[in-house]
């Protein structure tokens, strides 16, 4: 039922789009480009991401426009005369939009002390490349649902993904009076709080022997946990949270 009510959709919208004739239809391909683009890059945008509404709207417009020339292209009579054809493929231009977009996409992709940001964004730009040659080709049903997809994934699915009991990474540092059980009773006190503690580092503070800053990558399933552990070293006059880095 569902399947068929699809199809018929889909017919329905590929005839309006043909009642404004062969011009108007690539002219309204390239502004449904530009509004999925958009759609995409204004979740980016309002979450403060590199490549936002502008950049996503000439990505999907972009490759909106290379997929009509690629068409545009093969459809062409280059044949002269009946005594050879000449038959182009309409998906290599395709084929170099997806490649290239590689190269954007890495543009937005930051690593900085182990942390690598960007990624979802690359993606995203990914998918808008894909979404515009769908529209370029005429598919227009696919892309909405593909745009409306994208969306969900980027905007709603980052909220459940906040919830989630996934395992978070972070670097702690601690300060704390030097002795010589400091290090493992430090250890302990995480372990007690839920965290798993896969490495630990500390140093002596040059200046005064007296003190010493120990570094530890944990591991956690809960962000609650990080607000009860600065909870319970407040309650310690003696220790000081000095970082916590992801």
């Amino acid at each position: 039922m569902l399947a068929a009510f699809l199809d018929t959709f889909n017919h329905d919208i590929a005839l309006w789009a043909a009642s404004f004739g062969n011009v108007g239809e690539l002219a309204l391909r390239l502004l449904l480009a530009m509004l999925a683009g958009s759609m995409v890059g204004l979740e980016r945008e309002l979450r403060g991401r590199m490549a936002g509404f502008r950049t996503h709207m000439l990505v999907c417009l972009g490759s909106a426009m290379a997929m009509v020339v690629s068409g545009e292209i093969a459809s062409a009579p280059w044949a002269p005369t009946a005594d050879y054809v000449i038959r182009l493929d309409p998906a290599r231009i395709a084929y170099g939009v997806m490649g290239g977009i590689g190269f954007l996409g890495a543009g937005t992709i930051i690593q900085t002390r182990g942390t690598v940001r960007g990624l979802t964004t690359a993606a995203a730009m990914w998918c808008v490349a894909a979404i515009g040659l769908g529209i370029g080709l005429g598919l227009y049903l696919l892309a909405i649902l593909a745009t409306l997809m994208v969306v969900i994934a980027l905007w709603f699915l980052d909220y459940a993904e906040a919830i989630m009991p996934k395992k978070r990474f972070r670097s702690i540092t601690v300060r704390c009076p030097w002795h010589a059980q400091c290090v493992p009773q430090m250890i302990e006190r995480f372990k007690a709080l839920g965290f798993r503690v896969h490495s630990v580092t500390y140093e002596r503070l040059e200046q005064n022997l007296e003190l010493v800053d120990i570094s530890l990558g944990i591991t956690f399933r809960l962000l609650a946990q990080l607000d009860k552990l600065g909870e319970d070293l407040e309650k310690e006059p003696s220790l000081q949270l000095i970082s916590a880095k992801e």
